[in-house]
């Protein structure tokens, strides 16, 4: 509490509220004081206060969600990161850092804004491989994803991809980042679409490249469906409900 002693017609302000408190007179043991507040700010003798039940309950704070605040952090790293990069001289590994928080950032804000129950795929649940190498993309979207109905199991690069088709059962499509560590996106392509289990399996490319940059035909011997990054989640969603669904109710 703060004590303060105050002559006649002295104040007392509080500027965050533009409230002004001035001593207008002293008789005996009473101070007739006067109060000049916004119309929207309540103001109350104590007694009224306290007949109305007194100090509301705080309202309980909202849990921050997990996945942001998993994401806030990646990026906060990601740019000390990236200023260290500019601080050696390494722009263009600074550049692929910050092109990756800015990735990483627009999925998270289309992830939160967004409203996956409306796109929910029919007649699923669908089973989807995501392969990506970035962790916090690939968790994220696969999020997203299950989120819209979807059975969806990951792997992180294309050879972690290709041991996950020849030891589970078949998805109906498979999300492929095309930059991979070790076996990329254009290998795995390939080997899929040279193996006759794999008919008719459909592949979306996810990824910053373009098509011009990999020797891969465009439809059903190659890429199905071709999404840049960021990628929109709710775009990759329509375009699964478009092929998925009617290449299945066909089946």
């Amino acid at each position: 509490m703060l004590v303060l002693t105050r002559r006649l017609n002295e104040t007392i302000v509080l500027p965050k509220s533009n409230v002004t408190v001035r001593v207008l007179s002293t008789k005996h043991n009473a101070v007739r004081i006067g109060i000049e507040a916004p119309p929207d700010v309540a103001v109350l003798r104590g007694e009224l206060f306290e007949r109305q039940g007194g100090w509301p309950e705080p309202e309980e704070t909202p849990p921050v969600c997990g996945l942001a605040n998993r994401r806030v952090e990646t990026a906060r790293k990601g740019l000390a990161v990236a200023q260290q990069l500019l601080a050696t001289g390494q722009i263009g590994e600074a550049r692929e850092t910050l092109a990756r928080i800015d990735e990483d950032l627009a999925l998270l804000e289309r992830r939160l804004g967004g409203n996956p129950a409306t796109h929910a795929l029919p007649n699923g649940p669908h089973r989807a491989l995501l392969v990506e190498d970035n962790p916090n993309e690939r968790e994220l979207l696969a999020l997203f994803l299950r989120n819209a109905g979807l059975d969806v199991d990951t792997a992180r690069d294309g050879t972690d991809a290709l041991d996950y088709l020849h030891t589970h059962r078949r998805p109906d499509v498979v999300l492929l980042d095309m930059g991979l560590p070790q076996c990329d996106g254009a290998a795995v392509v390939r080997e899929v679409r040279n193996d006759p289990a794999y008919a008719g399996l459909k592949i979306f490319a996810l990824t910053g490249h373009t098509p011009d940059e990999y020797s891969i035909s465009r439809g059903p011997g190659g890429i199905d469906r071709w999404f840049s990054k960021p990628v929109d989640p709710d775009d990759l969603v329509r375009g699964m409900r478009q092929d998925l669904d009617g290449s299945l109710s066909r089946a």
